[in-house]
């Protein structure tokens, strides 16, 4: 991936000129319990699981977002990579649906102490890396794609400088 790929929310693509952009992804609050069983065991019962995904950048023009309907839900293509890793050279991505279509997966695999780029096939949502011989690990990459809720994007110009630092948090539906 030597192109930028571009963060797209609701359709709508960020150029370079919004400014080179920070995401980052952690677990939503519920969807899990913990409980103390009688003998003091602590369980945790988990009945779903979904993403918050925070986007920041600083650029020379805000994001062209004013005019998306917030009250639904939108399609977020991030830029932010996930990856599963192993010894295995086989992996069970997310549904396409909940990739990026216009990236595709890519994989590395850790040969004599370095990272390097390996060949893959996708056979449905199953990745295959090219076994290497000596390989320690395998690692695929993929861009994530979620439906979202978000307030929308908060901006703030900055005279002095001439740019807009711009942040939007989005909730996986």
């Amino acid at each position: 991936m030597n192109d930028v790929t571009p963060l797209i929310l609701g359709g709508i693509e960020l150029t370079k000129d919004d400014g080179a952009i920070r995401q980052s992804y952690a677990p939503a609050d519920g969807g899990s319990a913990e409980l103390r069983m009688a003998d003091g065991l602590l369980i945790k019962q988990t009945h779903w699981r979904k993403t918050v995904i925070n986007t920041s950048a600083s650029g020379y023009i805000d994001p062209p977002c004013a005019f998306l309907d917030y009250s639904r839900p939108l399609d977020l293509w991030c830029i932010e990579p996930q990856a599963a890793s192993g010894k295995t050279n086989e992996f069970q991505l997310p549904p396409a649906a909940a990739r990026r279509p216009d990236v595709e997966p890519w994989a590395w695999v850790w040969v004599n102490g370095n990272w390097h780029a390996a060949p893959l096939t996708l056979q449905g949502d199953l990745a295959i890396v090219e076994a290497v011989p000596g390989a320690r690990q395998y690692r695929v990459f993929w861009l994530p794609r979620f439906v979202v809720f978000t307030a929308g994007i908060v901006s703030e110009f900055d005279e002095l400088r001439g740019t807009y630092d711009w942040s939007f948090e989005a909730r996986e539906r």
